[in-house]
């Protein structure tokens, strides 16, 4: 009786998720995983491919779009913050508690915050509509730590780690481990590295 219940509210959250995003099938949504639209964004602002797990936040402002891949995954306590466009290549790792954001979250005139500051939360004024943004590539099968920050306008080349705790503010190439604060790259071709499985 209890594994049907719970089969029935799995089914009922799916129901409801629709109305927010686009999803493929067997998709998995943790019960941490929320979806937040902004000054604008719409259901098609979020689209989640086949077989992702989502356990973190996914925040769409304007005309920004999230893209998932199959296969992908993003852990619990993490954040997308979108204003532009992040995009999650298929078969990649998010771990828990990292951010990616496509925007500053304000603007950079002091003029401008001020005026942001003295408006209601919630308004027009604090939204990311008024920041630089910049889009974020993740390629595919790539592993993200947990804790790390990846910044505006970055592409993670297919295959690369980016180590827990690490910030990255440049490009990766493919194929590389990435690590620190700022992230520098620490390895190169870890396709060559050792096999564990034939």
């Amino acid at each position: 009786m209890k594994k049907i219940l719970i089969n029935l509210i799995l089914q009922f959250k799916r129901l409801r998720l629709k109305r927010y995003l686009v999803f493929g099938d067997s998709c998995k949504f943790l019960k941490s995983a929320k979806i937040n639209h902004l000054h604008g964004a719409t259901k098609d602002s979020v689209i989640i491919g086949n077989n992702v797990i989502v356990g973190g936040t996914l925040s769409v402002c304007g005309q920004g779009i999230i893209r998932m891949g199959d296969y992908s995954k993003i852990g619990e306590g993490s954040k997308l913050l979108c204003a532009n466009e992040i995009t999650i290549g298929s078969f990649s790792a998010i771990g828990d508690n990292t951010i990616i954001c496509d925007n500053n979250n304000h603007p950079v005139n002091p003029k401008d915050r001020l005026i942001m500051r003295k408006t209601p939360s919630g308004s027009i004024e604090r939204s990311w509509l008024f920041s630089d943004s910049s889009p974020i590539i993740i390629g595919e099968n790539c592993w993200i730590g947990s804790n790390a920050r990846i910044c505006k306008g970055v592409t993670i080349g297919d295959g690369s780690i980016v180590a827990a705790n690490t910030v990255v503010t440049k490009d990766v190439p493919a194929n590389c481990i990435v690590a620190g604060n700022p992230g520098k790259i620490v390895k190169t071709n870890i396709e060559e590295t050792q096999r564990y499985f034939s």
